[in-house]
């Protein structure tokens, strides 16, 4: 993978791995945001924050325009994850397409724990034509 990885350079196949942890205080930051019960998230990190962090991790290494949208998403949570447990991730690019000069690019970030994948995100998103027509 070439350290300068932009949306624009990424080729199916390419690799992003990166190491993250969510501490309890992140948990109650997006809790508190969230309005969700706190009780239900003592022992866990919620699926659907630890997927925002992965699609963060992601966007830290991979600029993306701005005028790039988010088609879709699934989750697949294998195991809870615990707060401060320590995650490797692996973001790979199992599909990229020209489609009328739009990009088409999937992502699917695994996090692994130990040799475990205990979660997995899959994620679509859309790049227009470049202003002007080029493509």
């Amino acid at each position: 993978m070439s350290a300068a990885l932009t949306f624009q350079t990424l080729a199916k196949g390419d690799v992003i791995p990166f190491h993250m942890t969510v501490t309890p205080a992140e948990i109650e930051g997006y809790l508190s945001a969230t309005g969700e019960d706190p009780v239900r998230w003592t022992d866990a990190v919620p699926p659907l924050l630890l997927a925002a962090f992965m699609v963060a991790g992601l966007l830290e290494r991979v600029p993306i325009p701005l005028e790039v949208m988010h088609t879709g998403q699934e989750i697949e949570a294998r195991r809870a994850v615990r707060p401060g447990e320590p995650l490797d991730v692996r973001i790979t690019v199992p599909a990229l397409s020209q489609r009328r000069g739009a990009t088409i690019a999937q992502f699917e970030a695994e996090a692994l724990a130990g040799d475990e994948v205990v979660f997995i995100a899959r994620i679509s998103v859309l790049a227009p034509p470049p202003a002007g027509g080029e493509g």
